[in-house]
């Protein structure tokens, strides 16, 4: 009998479901996602349904939850599962999404309102609780479940299996919550076996909790797994389950033939192949990946949330123009959704040095060529030069002679509906993030998100603005010390010397993706602060890092050039000859700026020491690179200099 029916006639229930509760229900689903019709008819009983849920064919089985809470507007169960569902899809989708349980929430609320006997919706609000960090509402509700099916409820009966589900579904909260109870998880368990010992859904279970309590011993847990399958042949989801021990061990060949196990027990079983991609992604086979994940898809025909997670697989197989192009598609049919703003941002950002993109330094005329002509412009002349606002529909643009400075978006602005403002991809990306935390609850916000949207600030000019974003997102995620280094970017861009320093100081210390331009960063920051010795210190770790490289060179000689002002002691020379030497002719041009200095200062040095030969050969060098130099001419003239013979 159904969970929750009463003995006798002591409880009266009202035949038909309210018209209200159903429209409440019915835009709850369509408020996430539209609702497919296929699979409706496939899911005539509640076990069909919880089978498409299983199968993360989420909007079928919404569908199919809805139909039989219209039929049967008072049992329980089905209120029960139709807030599981959207709570099992809460769990697969938070690789990017912060969790929200309201909509599972509603669910369990109207199940107790319509049928107060039923345990199960008590256990779903549990859940709802100890997600929610409430522990003592939690086991307040948990009690009271089991207090239903206690022999001292003489008011209702209970079968052994509709009991151990209730044990079951505590367990599993225990089990898959971040914060986990895994000691109360196995005295649950204990429970639901006593009560229907030849389950297998609680040896998997079973198999679960064994793996949290110990994470480096997977054969314990793949014990319980199989124990699961001989006890049901058709078990896909045991199977699923010892692929992705394997997935995770890094055995490819054992995940795959694990999963294809589980898709040959049940070829409609939708998470196998979504299993089956990442387990291909991870070994970097990513168009086999991306054709699984079709199938996945094919199999969710019609579903929003596979779309979703598929434009997500795509940003972390940095397909990152393919994840743009799928959630544009998405949003011409749905753009209510902020998630798809925080990825279109991030695939944005990552796609924007793209030559479609407006870049800060670029000048006017490459500028208009990608954006169009502005509306209006607005000029302003002083003694320091020519300043112009280029106004947009949804951005400005700020040149100083002649060079892009900073794009600003406008607030209130968002993206056309082809998903480009025609100002290249960072813009896209800014105004997609703006977007996206307009919408978002802070609960929802991640360190990730102030991540990118610093990073896109820095990307078009605004530096201020950067700063105090990357500050947020550090001081949500500290063990992130890599944003040390985008932090400290973004401030010697602001010339603000000091802060950088510290700020690259951090990411060196945090030994997490530190490179050679860590260390150039640093030293530029410590140069630009007149600390010149410390600035050595810092690109004498690019010559050790990077030895074939000119920078270190260069950067060691521009420092040592400023400790030995007079060049008396010539404490620069070895490393501008370090930087010319390595530099090859044909690469003279693009590297003239440096080039110049340096030759200035060798020509320099030996004409101190009187060696005008080797001074006539550098000044030489430098006329031929740059005919104009007055220093090059003046030294070529001198009596001293015109006689001697070049020694090189």
């Amino acid at each position: 009998s159904p969970l929750g029916r009463k003995k006798g006639n002591k409880i009266h229930f009202m035949k038909y479901f309210p018209n209200y509760s159903i429209a409440v229900c019915c835009l709850l689903f369509a408020f996430s996602f539209p609702s497919g019709r296929s699979g409706w008819a496939s899911a005539q009983t509640l076990p069909d349904a919880i089978k498409l849920s299983e199968s993360e064919q989420f909007e079928k089985a919404g569908a199919a939850f809805i139909s039989l809470i219209q039929r049967e507007p008072t049992q329980g169960d089905n209120f029960f599962h139709y807030g599981e569902n959207y709570f099992r899809q809460e769990i697969v989708d938070s690789s990017f999404k912060a969790m929200d349980l309201d909509s599972a929430r509603m669910c369990y609320e109207r199940g107790i309102k319509k049928n107060p006997g039923n345990p199960l919706n008590y256990v779903g609000m549990g859940k709802v609780y100890w997600y929610e960090g409430k522990t003592a509402e939690a086991k307040k509700q948990f009690f009271d479940a089991v207090q239903i099916i206690s022999p001292a409820n003489k008011t209702a009966s209970f079968t052994g299996k509709q009991k151990a589900m209730v044990y079951m579904k505590i367990a599993e909260c225990y089990t898959k919550a971040r914060v986990k109870d895994l000691q109360e998880a196995n005295t649950q368990l204990n429970k639901a076996l006593k009560e229907d010992p030849n389950n297998p859904e609680i040896f998997i279970q079973v198999g679960d909790v064994t793996l949290e309590q110990n994470p480096g011993e997977a054969s314990k847990a793949i014990q319980q797994y199989k124990k699961a399958y001989d006890m049901d042949k058709k078990s896909a989801k045991a199977l699923l389950r010892i692929g992705q021990l394997y997935n995770r061990a890094r055995n490819l060949s054992e995940a795959v033939s694990n999963y294809d196990a589980a898709i040959l027990a049940d070829p409609n079983f939708a998470p196998a192949y979504r299993e089956k991609a990442e387990a291909f992604y991870r070994g970097k086979q990513y168009e086999t990946a991306i054709k699984n994940y079709k199938t996945y898809l094919e199999l969710n025909s019609g579903s929003l949330s596979a779309r979703i997670r598929y434009a997500s697989f795509l940003y972390l197989s940095k397909k990152y123009n393919e994840s743009v192009a799928e959630i544009l598609e998405i949003q011409k049919t749905n753009s209510s959704i902020p998630f798809l703003y925080r990825l279109l941002a991030y695939s944005y950002f990552e796609t924007g040095s793209g030559n479609q993109s407006i870049t800060i330094g670029m000048d006017k005329t490459n500028a208009e060529k990608i954006a169009g002509k502005p509306k209006n412009v607005n000029t302003t002349t002083t003694k320091d030069g020519t300043s112009e606002q280029w106004i947009y529909e949804r951005a400005y643009l700020y040149f100083e002679n002649g060079k892009l400075t900073a794009i600003q978006t406008i607030k209130s602005a968002s993206l056309p509906s082809s998903g480009s403002s025609g100002l290249g991809r960072y813009a896209d990306g800014l105004m997609a993030m703006e977007t996206f935390l307009s919408k978002a609850s802070e609960k929802k916000i991640l360190a990730s998100d102030y991540e990118y949207y610093g990073k896109l600030l820095s990307k078009t000019g605004n530096d201020s603005l950067a700063v105090d974003k990357l500050k947020q997102a550090i001081a949500k995620d500290t063990s992130k010390t890599e944003l040390w280094g985008e932090l400290g970017s973004s401030l010697l861009k602001a010339k603000k010397y000091p802060e950088a320093i510290n700020a690259f100081n951090k990411k060196i210390a945090g030994k997490v993706g530190v490179d050679a331009n860590d260390h150039y960063n640093l030293g530029r920051s410590y140069f630009y602060s007149k600390q010149f010795g410390k600035a050595d210190t810092a690109f004498t770790q690019i010559t050790v890092l990077q030895p074939e490289i000119p920078t270190g060179y260069l950067w060691r000689g521009k420092a040592n050039a400023q400790l030995d002002p007079d060049s008396k002691k010539g404490l620069a020379k070895p490393y501008y000859e370090m930087y010319l030497a390595k530099i090859k002719p044909e690469e003279a041009e693009k590297n003239k700026k440096d080039m110049v200095p340096a030759y200035e200062y060798m020509g320099y040095y030996f004409m101190l020491r009187k060696d005008y030969g080797n001074a006539k050969c550098f000044y030489q060098k430098l006329a031929a690179l740059d005919p104009a130099n007055k220093k090059a001419k003046e030294a070529l003239a001198e009596a001293n200099v015109s006689r001697a013979t070049c020694a090189q």
